[in-house]
């Protein structure tokens, strides 16, 4: 890097600054914020295979972060595979910091014993699709923004036979919700199993607000589940998922029209959310056919360390 600038160790004290740089990054690629990063980051810092002093690094200029990159445990022996991100604005990239960065994480999964990395790279980034291909990175996997338009006249239907929704405030069962957490998600890519207690932990240990979760429940059995976001520019379906015995009745989409309604009488005029494009559950299907599309695409490279 140019001598004018600096590496250190990250540290909780720097989460409003990535959030600037995120919002800053995400605006130069996509010309517009499609997440609520004041949430996003406080999330990925409770991750209990992050630790900010040893996977966290800031790069800084007269003292003022302009980058940062994380490096992420997302298997509970540590190892397969890592993943890793760099909020990196093109504005402030002429004193090399986004190779330095690569290089760092690239080291730091090696010094973690890690076979293999995994990292986000926004599709219109050029410069840094160039960089992590450089260093021997291939393409694994895409994923998408979808985006809707929201009124307050929006069409909601009534959940499907036998099935009733409530809130998890009015029905607190978060045993159940985790174990309709994990199966739900458990075929998708990049998905790695939580204990009950780091699950917990992670969701509501900084956020207790139990009406933002809604669920479907056959008889008191959670079934299917949607989380919302609703404290930033734009709001956003957190999580969606229907447990594999009850797909395929019109639970999420229920949940989504249910939930779209909800927001739109909250003030709100659109809503996004994030997905695997090769989502092999038929997530992306579910969400067209509730009028989202995509906006937005960023890809996921691997390398092989080993």
């Amino acid at each position: 890097m140019d001598p004018g600038y600096r590496d250190r160790a990250a540290s909780l004290a720097d989460v409003a600054a990535l959030v600037r740089l995120l919002r800053a990054h995400e605006l130069a690629d996509h010309g517009r914020v499609t997440a609520d990063w004041n949430e996003i980051v406080p999330f990925v810092w409770r991750n209990p295979g992050f630790h900010d002093a040893e996977d966290g690094r800031i790069v800084e200029r007269d003292a003022v972060p302009v980058a940062f990159a994380g490096v992420f445990r997302e298997d509970d022996a540590g190892v397969e595979p890592l993943g890793s991100w760099v909020a990196s604005p093109p504005a402030d990239r002429r004193g090399g910091a986004l190779p330095f960065l690569v290089d760092w994480l690239i080291a730091r999964a090696r010094e973690q014993g890690a076979h293999s990395l995994r990292h986000l790279v926004y599709r219109n980034d050029v410069a840094h699709r160039k960089i992590v291909l450089q260093r021997g990175f291939r393409r694994v996997r895409s994923s998408w923004t979808m985006h809707r338009e929201i009124d307050t006249d929006e069409p909601t239907e009534g959940p499907p036979n036998g099935i009733r929704f409530v809130t998890l405030a009015e029905h607190p069962d978060e045993l159940g919700l985790y174990r309709a957490d994990q199966e739900a998600f458990a075929d998708h890519f990049g998905f790695a199993p939580e204990t009950f207690d780091v699950w917990r932990q992670r969701r509501f240990d900084a956020d207790d607000d139990r009406s933002r979760w809604l669920l479907a429940l056959e008889g008191d059995q959670i079934v299917g589940f949607l989380r919302q976001v609703t404290g930033g520019e734009v709001a956003q379906v957190a999580a969606l998922g229907t447990r594999a015995r009850w797909r395929g009745r019109g639970i999420g989409t229920a949940l989504l029209r249910r939930t779209f309604a909800e927001m739109a009488r909250g003030g709100h005029h659109e809503v996004t959310l994030w997905v695997d494009a090769e989502n092999e559950t038929g997530a992306v299907g579910l969400y067209e056919r509730v009028g989202m599309r995509a906006i937005v695409v960023d890809d996921t490279y691997q390398l092989e360390l080993a």
